[in-house]
């Protein structure tokens, strides 16, 4: 997970814009393939609308399993490849609700209990501001509650559990007393869950979504569609199917790009990162690494027209310019640069790739559907 700060929930450039009104998520970017580079301008377009097609194309299987023998033996054959990426699908979309359950306490709790705290208990403003805090902590604290119990979550993934009763404890016992005291406590409590929370979960969001194995899944369904195409099945389901199988594949191209550029992404704001914990204090190990990084870093930006990866260029060519020079400031200032640049795009592919998992996790409920038929 990248560190740079997020840029408004509303619009990210080059990345993720929501449209709340028809919950449409319009994502746009660069893809990386497996084993190369390749610039396609709007390649990603992921919506919740996609996963909607294939949701039809799952409920139209699962109409047809009513209605047909030949249907339901097709799918059985591949019973253990539907079940698998369910239980996958399941696991997904738990981790994605964490993710976003400690983004909403973030700036749906913590930061308004940071401002208030200064002010609070003279100002009344402060303490009505803070039994609302109060009140969405403890909708947060029932939410995390139905997804500890959910078997698809190892326990230790949500032990902060504990962190948020605390708070709400402290927090109450604040409004009570009308002293400060205790709102430290709270602030320190959130402070380290959001801390080391969400990189932890973050990361098991995108392994979670590096396993997954949709290509067994396109596949079974693609060849549980071939089979029924010459029965006397309704065409308008079959077409449902068919279109809902073509999208899902589509949709598993671009989560294997994304997971394929978020660890080329990964791996170079690692180095990058251990460079710049030395660099104040000795600009040897730059001068040593960077001739090693910089051609592993290029294949990601190089070639590609957009401004960030221009930028990118310009400062990788003004650190070339530095270093030649032997200048210290310059050095420092321009790596800096290309270090902030590098991770803000990592950022924005980490975006990228978390909204394909949006539109993956509302698959689940359909195909388990699909599953409860042949049971």
């Amino acid at each position: 997970m990248s560190d740079s700060p997020p840029p408004s929930p509303a619009t990210i450039e080059g990345g993720i814009t929501l449209n709340t009104t028809d919950s449409t998520l319009n994502v746009s970017g660069d893809l990386v393939g497996r084993d190369k580079i390749t610039n396609i301008q709007n390649v990603y377009n992921v919506s919740l609308a996609d996963a909607a097609v294939v949701g039809q194309g799952l409920a139209a299987l699962k109409d047809l399993l009513h209605r047909s023998a030949d249907a339901r033996q097709a799918v059985t054959e591949f019973q253990t490849d539907f079940e698998a990426a369910s239980e996958q699908l399941n696991v997904l979309g738990d981790y994605k609700l964490l993710h976003d359950l400690l983004h909403r306490l973030q700036y749906q709790c913590y930061s308004g209990v940071v401002q208030a705290a200064a002010r609070f208990p003279d100002d009344e403003q402060s303490l009505e501001n803070l039994t609302v805090y109060l009140v969405t902590l403890e909708g947060f604290i029932e939410e995390l509650k139905q997804i500890a119990a959910r078997p698809t979550v190892p326990e230790p993934e949500t032990a902060w559990l504990a962190d948020l009763t605390a708070v709400r404890a402290d927090l109450s016992g604040a409004l009570d007393s009308l002293e400060a005291a205790p709102l430290k406590k709270v602030t320190g409590r959130l402070n380290r869950v959001l801390s080391t929370r969400p990189a932890r979960v973050n990361a098991l969001l995108i392994q979670a979504a590096r396993t997954l194995r949709l290509p067994a899944l396109v596949n079974a369904l693609t060849r549980v569609s071939a089979s029924l195409t010459a029965s006397d099945l309704d065409p308008e389901k079959l077409g449902a199917l068919q279109t809902g199988v073509q999208m899902l594949g589509q949709i598993q191209t671009q989560l294997e790009a994304l997971v394929g550029e978020h660890d080329r992404w990964q791996a170079l704001d690692v180095e990058l990162r251990q460079l710049e914990s030395s660099i104040e204090k000795d600009l040897s190990e730059l001068e040593w690494l960077w001739p090693d990084v910089k051609p592993k870093a290029e294949p990601l930006y190089l070639a590609l027209a957009d401004d960030w990866a221009a930028a990118l260029r310009k400062d990788a060519a003004s650190l070339d310019e530095a270093l030649i020079a032997n200048s210290p400031p310059k050095i420092k200032r321009s790596f800096n640069s290309y270090r902030r640049r590098v991770g803000e795009r990592f950022y924005r592919v980490d975006v990228n790739l978390k909204s394909v998992c949006e539109t993956l996790r509302t698959v689940g409920g359909p195909l388990a559907s699909v599953l409860k038929v042949i049971e």
